[in-house]
């Protein structure tokens, strides 16, 4: 990993600016490592920016209470950012490397130097020509990857930083139970030395209590095949959402793995996937042209019905078993 961040520090110092950006709907690991690198930069001497899609009220409550607590950072928005844009600018993608998947797509076809840092495993549509593509499916999080950048360059981030850092490390990990190693806790470890605050951590985490009780019931809904839980959703559902039922689904005992469908948009149905290592939903994901790892996964699927894909994925199930 010194090789990694060797290269990556002395591409950094090529650029005056860079623009951060994750995915579409940013979760605490995307957000997360967003902030940890723009901590970093600071430190480099070059002019960080946040990038985020839609006004901030349009997030959910979690993040809107982050870019309340980092509102003296630089935040910018698809109305802003091409002020920004020179040839001394750089956007950093992090938590994902799939084009459509990024939270704007469009500042791909800015004239713009893009590193992508992921850890999922890669899938054919990831986004090409960039000056430094890194992705290690070994790795739990995005943020643990940037927390070891910190501790390469003995850069600590403030205390509100690894507090949202620690939070992602924890969903990802769904609290430790899915791919975890001793690196895993030692950066956990980290965060927490650095002044995370529990207090504020579970804060982050909390649930509203309409969503528990509305994801409540769709998990009781759900059906098994053998060791196999799946989950059908019909109502309009977001990708985070989708994932934490199958994180619960997994809970249940005899349950090896957990399949969750629901509609994304209008366009798009989305399965969320999880193992708890003995069947590799990722091949399985694979073959809705999705990806992820062995034991957490998922698909995007345009122009079906959520009807259709559960009757290809129990289809797809019955080949496996």
């Amino acid at each position: 990993m010194n090789n990694l961040f060797n290269k990556m520090t002395s591409l950094l110092k090529k650029y005056d600016s860079v623009i951060l950006m994750g995915h579409q709907n940013p979760d605490l690991d995307a957000i997360g490592s967003m902030l940890g690198m723009y901590e970093i930069l600071l430190k480099l001497k070059i002019t960080p920016y946040l990038f985020l899609k839609k006004d901030n009220n349009s997030y959910d409550d979690t993040i809107k209470e982050i870019i309340k607590l980092t509102n003296k950072y630089n935040y910018t928005y698809i109305n802003k950012y091409k002020n920004i844009i020179t040839d001394k600018t750089l956007l950093i993608i992090l938590d994902v490397h799939q084009d459509n998947r990024i939270e704007y797509p469009k500042i791909l076809n800015s004239k713009i130097d893009v590193i992508v840092l992921d850890h999922h495993i890669k899938n054919s549509n990831y986004i090409r020509n960039t000056v430094l593509f890194y992705i290690d499916s070994s790795l739990s999080s995005m943020v643990e990857l940037v927390g070891h950048y910190s501790k390469y360059l003995n850069i600590p981030f403030t205390s509100i930083t690894a507090t949202v850092m620690l939070g992602g490390l924890e969903i990802d990990t769904n609290m430790y139970n899915l791919k975890t190693t001793e690196q895993t806790y030692k950066i956990a470890a980290y965060f927490t030395k650095l002044g995370a605050d529990n207090i504020l951590k579970q804060n982050l985490l909390k649930e509203n209590k309409a969503d528990y009780l509305r994801k409540a019931d769709f998990i009781k809904k759900s059906y098994t095949i053998d060791n196999i839980a799946i989950c059908v959703i019909n109502n309009k559902f977001k990708n985070s959402e989708l994932a934490e039922i199958a994180d619960e689904l997994l809970k249940f005992e005899d349950i090896e793995a957990s399949f969750v469908i629901g509609k994304l948009d209008n366009n798009y149905i989305g399965i969320s996937a999880r193992s708890i290592g003995n069947i590799d939903v990722c091949t399985i994901m694979k073959l809705f042209n999705g990806g992820g790892h062995s034991n957490t996964a998922a698909a995007q699927i345009e122009n079906t019905t959520i009807k259709e894909i559960e009757q290809q994925l129990k289809e797809r199930l019955e080949n496996i078993q």
